[in-house]
């Protein structure tokens, strides 16, 4: 009965330590109508970062070991600011989301720029928690000279704009 119960307990250890192995480590993209108009991006080369911290940030449109020139980071710290670009540079925007609670940022860009790569990468969850908030990163290409400018708002996609929300504003001057 012993030997039975022994060989039970080495099953339940090993299951668990598969279970544990699977589901451990994991960041990753919200589900696919989390974001509109965004693309998902692979984040199983990404590691969690602070937002004050970069991070290497693959490219979706190329190859997967391929990573693209983040630039300078803007944080939600320079908001309101004006930062200066040459055509054809990249500068990466890096603000906090908790999309567990239905919090995303909605950016617009002017006609100027363009997103080449958008990525949301988990916080650090040491205790696997669910819901831990995260850093959503935007590598964006100014693509024309002139005056740019990018736009957000933080709040819960399936609620009204009360005036109240969290914005973002930047503007690029490009030459």
């Amino acid at each position: 009965m012993k030997k039975v119960l022994k060989a039970i307990a080495m099953l339940f250890v090993v299951a668990a330590v598969v279970f544990a192995t699977g589901c451990g480590g994991k960041t990753g993209n919200m589900g696919n109508g989390a974001k509109e108009n965004e693309t998902q991006g692979n984040n199983d080369q990404l590691q969690p970062v602070n937002p004050e911290i970069s991070a290497n940030v693959t490219n979706n449109t190329t190859e997967a070991n391929e990573t693209i020139e983040k630039g300078q980071v803007v944080t939600k710290a320079d908001s309101g600011k004006t930062i200066s670009l040459k055509k054809g540079e990249n500068f990466t925007i890096s603000l906090r989301e908790d999309p567990s609670a239905g919090y995303l940022w909605k950016l617009n860009l002017s006609s100027g720029l363009s997103i080449l790569d958008d990525e949301y990468i988990e916080g650090l969850n040491p205790e696997h928690l669910e819901g831990v908030p995260g850093t959503h990163l935007w590598v964006i290409e100014a693509t024309a000279p002139g005056s740019q400018k990018v736009n957000g708002i933080y709040k819960r996609t399936w609620e009204n704009i009360t005036g109240t929300e969290e914005k973002f504003t930047l503007n690029v001057e490009v030459e």
